[in-house]
């Protein structure tokens, strides 16, 4: 065996390779969802357990969503998508808030309350923004599973003011106005 092997050197270089590799080790697994979750760590603590609207800046919907979307499996994900699609309305980007109600109501699949609230804003803003089929798609959902909710009832109009081509807001409340004549000419009949 030569004589380095056995050396003094020898054994402080491969403590201090030990401890190199220990260190690269200890770095290395830092998990790509820790390092990114420390980039929104600061929201987290604004949204969970109780979202404090007053506190969250507008601009955070662009770490989070980029959060979520890495990471859809993360526990708070689905928070993290709700509050995006809330802090892009409040700001009048409405057809983000679309889009980012879709992916939350795709992604997460809720169930009551956050199902129909989400359900809304992809109907409504994709109306808006002209996108018929997706705005289609929603009302659709909406008046199958609230049918016996009032925004289930309204959605059945929508989906009727859509089918016949009436887009424009000025046609939906001549629809709407003739409706209401023709249903209190029908009271008055009976």
């Amino acid at each position: 065996m030569p004589e380095f092997f056995t050396s003094l050197t020898y054994f402080r270089n491969m403590k201090f390779q030990g401890l190199i590799w220990a260190m690269l080790l200890v770095v290395g697994c830092t998990s790509k969802i820790d390092r990114d979750l420390e980039k929104v760590k600061d929201y987290q603590a604004m949204i969970v357990p109780k979202v404090q609207w007053e506190k969250i800046p507008d601009s955070a919907h662009v770490a989070l969503m980029t959060f979520a979307k890495a990471h859809p499996e993360y526990k708070h994900s689905s928070d993290f998508v709700y509050v995006c699609t809330k802090l892009v309305e409040r700001q009048g980007m409405n057809f983000k808030a679309a889009e980012y109600s879709e992916y939350y109501i795709e992604q997460f699949k809720p169930l009551g309350k956050p199902l129909m609230e989400m359900l809304v804003v992809a109907a409504h803003y994709y109306e808006q923004g002209g996108v018929m089929d997706k705005a289609l798609k929603y009302y659709q959902r909406l008046a199958k599973e609230f049918a016996n909710e009032e925004v289930g009832k309204q959605a059945v109009v929508m989906i009727d003011m859509i089918s016949l081509g009436l887009t424009t807001p000025e046609a939906q409340m001549e629809y709407v106005m003739k409706k209401a004549a023709q249903r209190d000419s029908l009271s008055k009949s009976h």
